[in-house]
């Protein structure tokens, strides 16, 4: 869903990863400097402390990368759900932790946040094979530390980009397969130069017509990144950039249409185009400035313009302005194509001090950015008027943000093997939203808002070494609590069906005043106070056990998640595709999560990630009617929510055959809800799915030669992955099915010297 512009829309762990212990070591090269790896530790869980996480290596990485997103690629995470608009995992893809959506997921890539402050969401199609300039991945569950700068409910996501090589190497790839898809990268390093200076780029060009019908994608991707090395520092610059032009695979298509034709998509309009680039600058430095302390500091700025454009069929003029700009009867009835366009920036700064002391380390830091967002929209066409309609602006808003945070977070073993950890974090946040005078936006069709949210989010534990080795291996305990809270998105805080670009439509406020701008005795626009959506607060509570032997390693965790103003999904959407969502009173989500691997032999691998999870309404009263969608009181208390999968599971036996090696992956995902009403026939079947993998080494006179073949859905099972309920024929047939691709095949070859 292209919410950047439709504006309508685990664990508790205080612990930073080897910000505490790894204590660094020094580089192989003349000992010239210390390099501290900082963008690793900056927001991870230590190694030698296994709670709800986990974490996906660069070889691991390597062994998955296909064609598909980043979201995909996680989804043997306990826990984690993935699925793509086009169905084959390119071009618009999601994620979801514990069933929470990604505006509830905290991304960061480096250290740097990269949900939109708008709308909170994750624009993985903006950075095109991105996965190729990543070192490793570290899935956090439930509500983790402040040290990320973003709020996280769900869980968070860690990327660390930082894959220098000590030599010079030069590496090609090229993939292609099933639905027009071929993906070309290459990338080259320079290796170490002088004990100081590396540097790192890679070109990436990946195209795919899509599983769906017109769910096409063509992207090109570029990723820069260099360091300079002292004896006491690392400084660290960062450009990477993309852009992606993509067919509307957003919308749902109807389960009538999807039992004549699997690849059916509603969007007709042939020229159905999202086009945007997000071009990110940042500079990263630490600098140790003794035995005890180390500084960290991160500035970013991030800039995204591009559109989306649609044909609008039997629309009133008035509603897109042309009375106003055209001259055209109000109520004429008119096809039309229209664009909307976002221009945004974001500036910010992510600080970070480490205090060592006996028995462990103290950090205070936090992050401030400044955003600022223009949206407007034009309308290219009016079909049947001669000569008009050439570019018309029928609306313009901006939206700005200001947020800042500070927290202290400590770890602290107090006795051998027994770890106390806190964390400390105040959060302000504020946006301004204010509509442009532009066609029919004026006086009471003109708004603007201003908002204002104070958070502060403590969080604890402890974590427990066993000092004894159960069954010869090591075991740990370890139980967490935290609250946390969300401002909701611009998209929220407007209007149930319509947002801000729809003339006559103010946003959800309780209260009003009208605002004379140019003190001509006449009221410009009116500025509202006092949000009907509230803010979500979260309790987390989490507790579990993890073991290692020297063949068999597994985690084993709860958690109770109590929700006050939870933001849930209604189970529809609006004329724009966008999930209509209001608060509920009550909720609950309580889970169990697994993670396991188990060394068969010294080549052969089982792999285990499995969550069974319940996800209901504790107290929810509806005002509408979820059948007709009229007003009134309804409660669902005690409902199951949407669109929360009540279990995953997946099985993975990855084998090394010497220059062969092979991933055999199962993969099953639970029904989903598609409203609230507890409707057994409102809901997606389960379905379980079987992918191949398959490496061979060729090796080389003056590189290395790896070829791969990738079979996904390898049964060909006909499944759905996400969608909603619409009945608007009022015939019991109103489920709205995202379908994913049946058997499909990848090929490709990596030439590396």
């Amino acid at each position: 869903m292209f919410n950047r512009i439709l504006v309508t829309t685990g664990l508790v762990v205080l612990l930073t990863a080897a910000a505490a212990d790894a204590a660094i070591a020094p580089a192989d090269t003349a000992g010239v400097h210390r390099d501290t790896e900082v963008l690793v530790t900056a927001s991870r869980y230590d190694e030698s402390v296994h709670l709800s996480h986990a974490n996906l290596t660069r070889e691991e990485l390597a062994a998955r990368i296909g064609t598909a997103d980043i979201p995909l690629l996680l989804e043997d995470t306990p826990g984690l759900h993935a699925w793509s608009d086009a169905g084959n995992g390119v071009g618009y893809t999601y994620l979801n932790i514990r069933g929470f959506d990604q505006k509830r997921v905290g991304v960061m890539i480096d250290g740097i946040p990269l949900n939109d402050p708008e709308d909170h969401q994750v624009y993985w199609v903006d950075l095109p094979d991105f996965a190729a300039s990543v070192e490793d991945i570290q899935v956090q569950r439930g509500i983790t530390n402040s040290l990320g700068a973003t709020t996280a409910i769900g869980g968070t996501v860690n990327l660390v980009t930082d894959m220098f090589t000590p030599e010079p190497e030069l590496r090609l790839s090229g993939m292609g397969g099933s639905y027009g898809t071929w993906k070309q990268t290459a990338s080259y390093q320079t290796g170490l130069i002088d004990d100081r200076y590396q540097s790192a780029l890679r070109l990436s060009r990946l195209k795919s017509d899509g599983y769906r019908d017109r769910s096409g994608t063509d992207m090109w991707g570029v990723f820069w990144s260099g360091r300079y090395l002292t004896e006491n520092s690392t400084t660290r610059l960062k450009i990477y950039t993309g852009h992606e032009e993509s067919q509307h695979g957003w919308n749902a298509a109807n389960e009538v249409d999807l039992e004549t034709n699997r690849l059916h998509n509603p969007e007709s309009y042939e020229n159905a185009i999202d086009d945007f680039r997000q071009p990110h600058y940042e500079l990263h430095h630490e600098v140790r400035l003794n035995d005890r302390f180390t500084a960290r500091n991160a500035a970013y700025w991030i800039h995204g313009e591009g559109f989306y454009e649609n044909l609008k069929a039997g629309e009133d003029a008035a509603d897109w302005s042309l009375d106003t700009l055209m001259g055209l009867d109000p109520d004429a009835e008119v096809d039309l194509i229209r664009r909307k366009n976002v221009d945004k920036n974001q500036v910010g700064w992510v600080p970070h001090l480490e205090m060592r002391h006996g028995g462990g380390r103290t950090i205070v830091g936090g992050d401030i950015y400044d955003f600022h967002s223009d949206h407007f929209g034009n309308v290219l066409r009016v079909f049947g008027e001669r000569g008009a309609g050439e570019d018309l602006h029928y609306y313009e808003y901006t939206g700005d943000k200001q947020s800042w945070s500070a927290y202290v977070n400590e770890m602290w073993e107090v006795l051998p093997g027994l770890t106390l950890l806190a964390d400390l974090q105040f959060q302000h946040k504020q946006y301004r939203f204010k509509q442009a005078e532009v066609g029919n936006f004026t006086e009471a069709d003109r708004h603007a808002y201003k908002v204002e949210y104070d958070f502060f989010n403590p969080k604890g534990g402890v974590h427990w070494e066993l000092p004894a080795q159960p069954f010869g291996g090591r075991a740990a305990l370890y139980a967490h609590v935290g609250k946390t809270h969300r401002e909701p998105t611009d998209g929220e805080l407007f209007d149930t069906w319509d947002g801000p670009d729809d003339v006559g439509v103010a946003p959800l406020f309780a209260r009003s005043v009208q605002v004379d701008e140019d003190g001509d005795g006449v009221y410009d626009y009116l500025e509202w106070s006092d949000p009907y959506v509230k803010e979500e607060q979260a309790i987390d509570y989490e507790f579990g056990a993890s073991w290692r032997g020297e063949r068999l390693s597994f985690t084993v965790n709860g958690y109770w998640m109590e929700f006050e103003n939870e933001i849930i999904p209604y189970g529809t959407v609006d004329d724009d595709g966008a999930a209509i969502r209001g608060n509920a009173e009550k909720t609950l989500h309580r889970g169990v999560e697994l993670g396991l691997a188990a060394w068969l032999t010294d080549d052969h691998v089982l792999k285990v990630a499995a969550s069974k999870s319940w996800d209901e309404f504790d107290t929810f009263t509806s005002t509408f009617d979820p059948d007709t969608w009229t007003g009134g009181s309804f409660d669902l208390s005690g409902n199951p929510i949407a669109l929360f999968p009540q279990h995953l599971a997946s099985v993975a036996l990855e084998s090394d055959f010497g220059a062969v090696d092979t991933r055999l992956r199962l993969r099953s995902v639970g029904k989903q809800y598609l409203d609230n009403t507890n409707n057994e026939a409102r809901t997606i079947d389960g379905y379980v799915s079987l992918d191949l993998a398959v490496g061979v080494d060729l090796g080389g006179l003056a590189g290395a030669t790896r070829l791969d073949l990738r079979v996904n859905n390898l049964l060909d099972e006909m499944y759905e992955t996400t969608g909603y309920w619409y009945d608007q024929n009022y015939d019991g047939r109103g489920r709205w099915l995202i379908p994913a691709a049946g058997r499909n095949v990848l090929a490709g070859i990596n030439y590396t010297f």
